[in-house]
């Protein structure tokens, strides 16, 4: 292995960043650049999902190429696999479940990011007649790059809403929200490439919310617990539990509650070593969006969680529906018997809460105790 750290005042060649912030910038001095498990690469990954010899990055002219060597797992730019593919400041490369970030040779202060070049406008006026694909491409290329200037950055702003006891209206803990509001009935697109793509990028996303709100959460007083959501595509994944854990240790005497949603929720091996695993670590439990009825609580009482958090839509106008009174009396009867408490969320109003609470609802959320917000935690209470 033959690498060289680059210290900060002599970035005049192209370096690297590890996304884990455990290593100072590497300097790569000489092409092609090899990356891979073996210690005759100029870089060695130890990482056994990472082949010997993964990829190489290439100087061609006054550009920066990287290309993949026949690796496994593939190597991915941005998200996206690749064979190989022209390489710009601030793209994120990801060799198995090993992520860099890729800089050109600048001064920080001099440095002009892609998203800034598109948010000033540069981009559009050099293609004034663009069609709407064109623009389609732009903006999922703008979405990456504030995705991953915002990972470098830590640029994301955590909402929080209260869980409280719907006995006494005291709030108990509050659930971390990321989700952005739509604007004239759209959503940005970053928020809509969060949604509909699963890659490493969007997964790293998921992580710096729930480490933000966690962070912020250790540092207030008020609530006992903190709810953080898992992305379907995360249930399971090999880590995920510890990595929870590790949040869990940042919290004090608050505990962590892991929001897995209903549709994630399955009867295989899996699924049951993952919830086993979580309840070995102290990780509390919740299926979120349940709208389902007493048989399938009943069909979980093997696995049943700590929370059962109602999907909004059973409980909106439940007040002025005998049918829904009825479902939710069941829910709260099956989940009673098995040792899970009920959350009603999207409680608007306070003939809703009342009706929550004579029909056993434990807990409750939603506007009538207060919105989401980014207040301090315990401005929130």
């Amino acid at each position: 292995m033959r690498t060289k750290i680059l210290l900060p005042e002599t970035k005049q060649a192209p370096y690297l960043e590890r996304m884990n912030g455990s290593h100072e910038p590497i300097i790569i001095e000489k092409f092609p650049f090899t990356l891979g498990r073996n210690e005759s690469c100029d870089y060695q990954v130890p990482s056994t999902r990472v082949s010997r010899e993964h990829a190489a990055i290439q100087k061609d002219g006054k550009h920066f190429r990287i290309k993949d060597l026949g690796s496994t797992n593939g190597t991915l730019v941005n998200g996206k696999k690749i064979g190989e593919a022209l390489l710009n400041d601030g793209d994120l490369l990801t060799f198995a479940d090993a992520e860099f970030c890729f800089r050109t040779p600048c001064t920080e202060a001099s440095r002009v990011t892609v998203t800034h070049v598109m948010n000033g406008g540069q981009v559009a006026a050099a293609e004034p007649d663009s069609s709407g694909e064109d623009r389609a491409a732009r903006d999922f290329i703008h979405a990456i790059r504030s995705l991953h200037e915002g990972l470098l950055h830590r640029a994301l702003r955590t909402r929080f809403q209260p869980v409280v006891e719907l006995s006494t209206g005291q709030a108990i803990g509050y659930e971390a929200i990321r989700r952005t509001e739509a604007v004239h009935g759209e959503l940005p697109t970053t928020e809509r490439l969060l949604q509909t793509v699963d890659c490493r990028l969007t997964e790293r996303w998921q992580q710096l919310h729930r480490l933000l709100a966690t962070e912020q959460a250790a540092e207030e007083g008020n609530g006992n617990l903190l709810l953080v959501n898992l992305q379907p595509a995360e249930v399971g994944a090999d880590g995920l539990p510890e990595t929870l854990a590790a949040l869990q240790g940042k919290l004090s005497r608050k505990r962590l509650i892991a929001e897995i949603p209903h549709s994630a929720v399955v009867d295989i091996p899996f699924f049951r070593e993952f919830l086993s695993r979580l309840r070995e670590l102290n990780v509390g439990v919740c299926y979120a969006g349940f709208s389902s009825g007493q048989n399938q609580v009943r069909a979980h009482e093997q696995f049943a969680p700590d929370y059962l958090q109602l999907a909004s839509s059973l409980v909106r106008g439940v007040d002025r529906s005998t049918q829904r009174q009825q479902q939710i009396k069941a829910l709260v009867d099956a989940a009673v018997a098995a040792g899970s408490q009920i959350i009603a969320t999207g409680v608007h109003s306070e003939n809703e809460a009342q009706t929550c609470r004579e029909l056993g609802c434990q807990l409750a959320q939603g506007d009538h105790y207060g919105r989401p917000q980014t207040m301090q935690w315990g401005a929130l209470a």
